[in-house]
């Protein structure tokens, strides 16, 4: 995770040069699970499908717990676990699939992951093993407090983000 703090820059801008952002940027890149920082050291705790690729239940909740405590506003977005297509390796329904079922064969030609990048044996199974989907219920009970909205597409609910 990175803590981003944006604050103008009073520099020249010198001729010939390319433009430059009147901003700069200062961040912090830490574990997700252990922030460095006080409570509440930060405007916005931000998370856009990162939380999923925290693979264990308690590493999530303590992920979560951290974006708790160092932000004072929290936007944490994830995929639906029950959407039917896995947002990642773009496959239907694979997700759902007993873990003992994945194989490298299926990630390789059955998502269009597989298809367009063509990866090893070894990397096709680095790729199921990378993520732990969340069910709306389980990101409701790590985000005590916060709203939680529902992102749809063609009706159906794609993904979810807590908010305070």
């Amino acid at each position: 995770m990175a803590g981003l703090s944006a604050f103008q820059s009073h520099t020249s801008q010198r001729r010939n040069t390319p433009p430059r952002s009147r901003y700069s940027v200062a961040y912090i890149q830490s574990d997700g699970c252990r922030l460095p920082g006080a409570d509440g050291a930060f405007d916005l705790a931000y998370s856009n499908s990162v939380i999923e690729h925290v693979v264990s239940l308690d590493g999530q909740r303590r992920f979560a717990q951290e974006m708790r405590r160092v932000g004072r506003r929290v936007y944490c977005q994830t995929p639906n676990k029950w959407f039917p297509i896995e947002t990642h390796s773009l496959g239907l329904l694979l997700h759902w699939l007993p873990e003992t079922w994945l194989s490298p064969v299926i990630y390789r030609y059955l998502t269009l992951q597989g298809w367009r990048t063509k990866p090893t044996r070894q990397e096709c199974v680095a790729r199921f093993q990378s993520v732990r989907h969340l069910t709306r219920r389980e990101l409701t009970a790590m985000f005590p407090g916060c709203h939680i909205r529902t992102e749809r597409f063609l009706g159906l609910p794609k993904s979810f983000v807590a908010w305070r």
